[in-house]
């Protein structure tokens, strides 16, 4: 059930999605068929209340800077006790249908998992050999040159020493490693400096869809 796009984002919106929320759950037979006591729902409405009454006073004429950010705090501190409410009584509450959902301004689960494509493109490392016996590598998207591609999770990196006098190859890199940040780190031994390091990367999508192999690329062990 995902459930982190569901809050509108403007005061108007958000407004009137609270309103409705707890217009529903205020209905005596679906709280008891959830099995919400009607104090917690008071508890609930209360603190939205407050946001209502906010509202009212930063959309007021003689409304001033102290009103209008008293609003933003507010829709702050309830869109966050939303979220717990509804992780803590709602998410994981069998009692609630998808139509309860839809009443309530929920994201209704898809009845299968979405399917991404695998990934198009690969990663170009960038190398940083500054600090002894450690490699940094740095991962940039080429068309946003920080960010992952949509819906990337992390990255699969190989490495491995290459020989000297020969063609770098993927049988060289015989270590695997994987990194959902943007900087992977490699450690060395004294004995493994000046050698020929060759690394390789490739992403992978949030369901296990693996993207091709990048260019090797050939350091030296700092």
């Amino acid at each position: 059930m995902a459930l982190h796009d569901y809050l509108p984002g403007s005061y108007a919106k958000l407004l009137t999605w609270l309103t409705n929320f707890i217009a529903y759950l205020n209905k005596a037979d679906v709280r008891t068929r959830l099995g919400l006591s009607a104090d917690l729902v008071d508890s609930l409405k209360t603190l939205i209340d407050v946001f209502v009454a906010a509202c009212k006073a930063a959309d007021a004429a003689n409304a001033g800077s102290v009103d209008r950010l008293n609003r933003q705090e507010q829709a702050k501190s309830i869109t966050k006790t939303i979220r717990h409410f509804v992780n803590i009584n709602l998410r994981y509450n069998e009692a609630v249908t998808d139509e309860d959902r839809k009443q309530l301004g929920l994201t209704i689960p898809d009845a299968k998992p979405t399917t991404d494509n695998d990934p198009a493109e690969y990663p170009e490392i960038e190398a940083d050999t500054s600090i002894l016996r450690q490699i940094k590598c740095r991962f940039l998207n080429r068309e946003h040159r920080t960010a992952k591609p949509r819906r990337v999770h992390g990255i699969e990196v190989l490495h491995g020493f290459v020989p000297a006098g020969e063609k770098p190859s993927l049988k060289h890199l015989t270590h695997s490693t994987f990194s959902t940040r943007a900087i992977k780190k490699l450690d060395f031994t004294d004995e493994e400096r000046g050698m020929r390091l060759g690394l390789c990367a490739r992403y992978e999508n949030n369901t296990g869809g693996k993207g091709p192999f990048g260019p090797i690329v050939i350091v030296f062990v700092p």
